[in-house]
């Protein structure tokens, strides 16, 4: 009795097991008539920033119908073997995208491109201005928190003659572009190769997060590049970011201002105590 109840068991199951395997292969039969062939897309694994180097984890592959194929998409026909898909995904590494590109969207030829020309700083530099770096530090250069886009006026301090007392601090421009942070340029790779320390073969830093950059690169008129080299001349501690809103673009009349103008009467006073005494 319990080998006759298990035998029609199977037999139910194989019968069941056939017919959805026949109403799955009209399901499939039927996209297949309405969509095309299936075909192997490259999509993007999370959102890619505009200028970020893609790699392995940026990408991945997904079946779609071919009717649902993206023009200059990247893809594989189904019977390209794995290692073949493996070596093609490998290609992608390094590329640079040009475009931000979201999550789940095909990846096309058009939205990535290698390093050139147009991923350098000379390409952000305005015609008729000038490229111009100046040294900074955590006070001078508000935390390194400045990146590239970021606008800063510039604080100049000069000696005058006779001492501290007589030093300037003066706005000499203001609303002025941040090209660069560093080697960080808004379109340029923001990575290095380096030898390792310890292995010696060559590894990739990200410059995202780096706050190691001594020098800020800003975008300047002729003139003004002229006198940011004469202000340079007179010691590297001589300028000062100050980091305003992108959105102000105001520019505020400023005096210069001295030791006097800080401490008032105080200043004064030290002025008029001898030096020995002081």
């Amino acid at each position: 009795m319990n080998n006759k109840a298990l035998t029609m068991s199977l037999m139910m199951a194989a019968l069941a097991f056939f017919f959805v395997q026949s109403y799955v292969e009209s399901i499939e039969e039927k996209t297949r008539k309405n969509f095309g062939t299936s075909i192997v897309v490259v999509k993007a694994k999370k959102d890619i920033k505009e200028m970020e180097t893609v790699n392995e984890t940026h990408v991945g592959l997904e079946t779609v119908p071919k009717r649902f194929l993206e023009p200059a998409a990247i893809y594989f026909e189904p019977s390209v073997s794995d290692d073949d898909k493996k070596r093609g995904m490998k290609e992608l590494d390094g590329l640079v995208a040009v475009v931000p590109i979201k999550k789940g969207e095909q990846i096309t030829f058009n939205k990535l491109s290698e390093p050139n020309i147009r991923t350098g700083l000379s390409p952000q530099v305005a015609i008729g201005r000038r490229a111009i770096s100046i040294p900074i530090d955590d006070v001078r250069g508000v935390s390194k928190l400045v990146k590239p886009g970021d606008r800063v006026d510039l604080i100049a301090v000069l000696d005058a003659g006779g001492g501290k007392e007589n030093k300037i601090a003066k706005t000499v421009l203001q609303d002025v572009v941040v090209l660069a942070a560093g080697r960080s340029v808004t379109n340029n790779v923001p990575r290095v190769i380096e030898a390792d320390a310890f292995g010696g073969k060559e590894r990739v830093r990200s410059l995202a997060q780096d706050f190691s950059f001594t020098s800020v690169t800003l975008e300047v008129e002729p003139a003004q590049a002229q006198a940011l080299a004469l202000v340079l001349a007179n010691g590297e501690s001589a300028l000062t970011l100050s980091l305003r809103n992108n959105d102000d673009t105001e520019r505020v009349n400023t005096e210069p201002v001295m030791l006097v103008d800080v401490l008032g009467t105080a200043a004064n006073r030290l002025q008029r105590v001898p030096a020995g005494r002081r």
